[in-house]
């Protein structure tokens, strides 16, 4: 629009001219704040997911060991009692013997 037509607009149509961009900027800008809020969300669950995924393979892990530890348990002891046990024979066999 050349500066004569500009002139000789009235107020309404100027403020007009100014609200419509601006009204259809705010729609953009909420629109945008509304998917990156979605976006924020999504990446929470995400984090939410990944962090329960860890948390139980840490604890399936920690059973594992666990379970491998009470056998390891269980054998060291039933290692101590046969030689323990094999020690007493031996000494009896000893006492005969001599």
């Amino acid at each position: 629009m050349d500066s004569e037509n500009r002139n000789k607009r009235d107020l309404p149509e100027v403020v007009a001219d100014i609200l419509i961009p601006l009204d259809k900027m705010q729609q953009t800008q909420e629109r945008m704040q509304q998917r990156m809020d979605e976006g924020f969300s999504r990446m929470e669950n995400s984090f939410d997911r990944m962090t329960d995924a860890v948390i139980d393979a840490m604890n399936r892990q920690t059973a594992r060991y666990d379970t491998v530890q009470t056998a390891q348990t269980g054998q060291e002891t039933e290692v101590r009692e046969l030689r323990q046990r094999l020690e007493n024979l031996e000494k009896i066999v000893y006492k005969r013997a001599g």
